[in-house]
């Protein structure tokens, strides 16, 4: 079982914007001499909690400085971004990255209404789909050839594209990477839904998927209870279902009332309790295990519910794939 990590690039406690910066390259050296596998960085716009506004860029400079690990996106918020500029970005980050970038791409915004209305300014009312959109950065990403893009390279040299990942949170997005080929990405540190990650990956397997099913879910080890109780109280999600059906999950109360105060007619309000996997390395890792074998998973992805540096730091020490009995079940059916 590979063990990966996403990191949102939190605001840490105690800590500058640039500083928490520069803890998710730290972070990120420890995880490539520990044997994670992936290293993905996230997307989030107008929020005074997460620096992580572009992840392209981020990825650039983690690749030069780590040497083993897949750095990707988790994800590129595509709904913003031309399909084309973002393959021919990846593919030279692919380039300089010796073959070590993932791209990982979101249907959500990535951030609350003002934000998304700022990124998407001046852009056609009649914007394409994001179906259409992640089958064209698939096509430019493969070297397709297509009718309309014909003769279209994003390198002159495309033997090698980055891999593709779907990021998605329900079975109709598993079956859609199944259905296009892509890799899926669970993000069950969002819905706290265990039936939807079975429902998910079932649906994924019963599709034909070929790609990787991973599961990102929320990991800290932590045998202190107070500590866990306040991580939990940080991390519940409000889930807003609006008239017309849309559905917008946030992480923090006064962003979800800030929404609704802007917002005419009802809002069902639900809050979701965050399903962490805490406890101590061996509690966590039995968990984890338990949670695969079930599942029949490929990979799974920690996300770190936490603003505390040295607890995140300490968490993905103690999970640390060559530190772990998954590491000698590796080694020895080699």
């Amino acid at each position: 079982m590979d063990f990966s990590i996403l990191n949102q690039s939190p605001v840490l406690d105690g800590h500058t914007v640039a500083a928490s910066l520069q803890d998710t390259v730290d972070l990120a050296i420890r995880a490539d001499s520990l044997g994670y596998r992936r290293y993905f960085v996230a997307e989030h716009h107008n929020d005074e909690n997460l620096a992580g506004t572009a992840p392209e860029i981020m990825i650039s400079h983690l690749l030069a400085h780590t040497e083993q690990m897949h750095i990707g996106s988790g994800g590129v918020m595509l709904q913003h971004y031309n399909p084309f500029k973002v393959a021919e970005q990846f593919q030279l980050m692919q380039h300089l990255g010796a073959g070590r970038v993932d791209l990982g791409v979101g249907k959500a915004p990535g951030g609350l209404p003002l934000s998304t209305q700022a990124l998407q300014h001046g852009l056609r009312e009649d914007a394409i789909s994001f179906d259409r959109k992640f089958r064209d950065l698939k096509r430019f990403l493969s070297q397709e050839p297509t009718e309309e893009w014909d003769g279209l390279k994003t390198s002159p040299d495309t033997s090698h594209p980055p891999d593709l990942f779907l990021l998605g949170s329900s079975p109709s997005s598993a079956r859609f990477a199944a259905e296009e080929g892509a890799h899926f990405i669970y993000a069950h540190f969002i819905t706290n839904n265990e039936r939807l990650l079975e429902e998910s990956i079932g649906t994924f397997r019963a599709h034909n998927g070929t790609g990787r099913f991973i599961a990102a879910l929320s990991v800290i080890v932590t045998d202190d209870t107070s500590t866990q109780e306040k991580i939990i109280s940080r991390n519940r999600i409000f889930k807003l279902t609006f008239q017309d059906g849309r559905v917008l999950r946030v992480g923090r109360e006064d962003k979800a009332d800030e929404l609704l105060s802007t917002t005419s007619g009802q809002v069902d309000v639900e809050i979701i309790e965050p399903h962490i996997v805490a406890g101590t390395a061996a509690e966590v890792l039995s968990t984890l295990e338990e949670i695969a074998s079930k599942t029949g998973i490929d990979e799974l992805m920690f996300h770190l519910p936490t603003h505390d540096a040295a607890l995140r730091h300490e968490t993905i020490q103690a999970l640390a794939p060559v530190h772990t009995i998954h590491a000698a079940q590796k080694s020895n059916t080699l």
